[in-house]
């Protein structure tokens, strides 16, 4: 009975880890690929607070700083609070490297934290939120329309 010889199992360990390496990469997503995911998730709960507006015919905004967002209801006495509680608008915070960069309402910068009203009535205002991750640029557009779409770019 013949066994193996050491240079066959050294090769058949080199092609194995090559096989798990491969795999192991593609199995962790890139920061480009979470920057993309994180922001079509903003552009999906922002158009959605803004058709529950419309359709509630209530008052939301969101506001973002940092490496983290919310969403904000209009009480009945005017205030604005935050919803804590709910399955689609609760508080979220950005993964580990990234952050929100500058945010602006018709074309006018805000402050961070600055409220961004999802206004209940039919024409929406036009808004931009870039969210920035190593040297990765990703904005979240809202138009006129109500519309929300994301565009992905490098940083300058």
């Amino acid at each position: 009975m013949r066994g193996f010889t050491l240079l066959e199992m050294l090769v058949a360990l080199v092609v194995a880890s090559i096989m798990l390496a491969v795999v192991t990469l593609n199995l962790m997503p890139s920061a480009q690929s979470v920057l993309k995911d994180e922001s079509q998730r903003l552009a999906f709960l922002m158009e959605n607070g803004a058709m529950a507006s419309q359709a509630g015919g209530q008052s939301l905004a969101w506001s973002g700083s940092g490496a983290s967002y919310r969403f904000w209801k209009r009480t009945k006495e005017g205030e604005w609070a935050r919803i804590e509680r709910d399955n689609l608008l609760h508080p979220r915070a950005l993964p580990e490297g990234m952050y929100i960069g500058e945010v602006s309402l018709d074309g006018r910068r805000l402050e961070p934290g600055a409220l961004v009203i999802l206004s209940p009535e039919l024409v929406a205002r036009n808004f931009r939120v870039s969210l920035h991750s190593a040297e990765l640029l990703s904005e979240v557009v809202g138009n006129g329309l109500g519309k929300v779409e994301t565009v992905a770019g490098m940083q300058p």
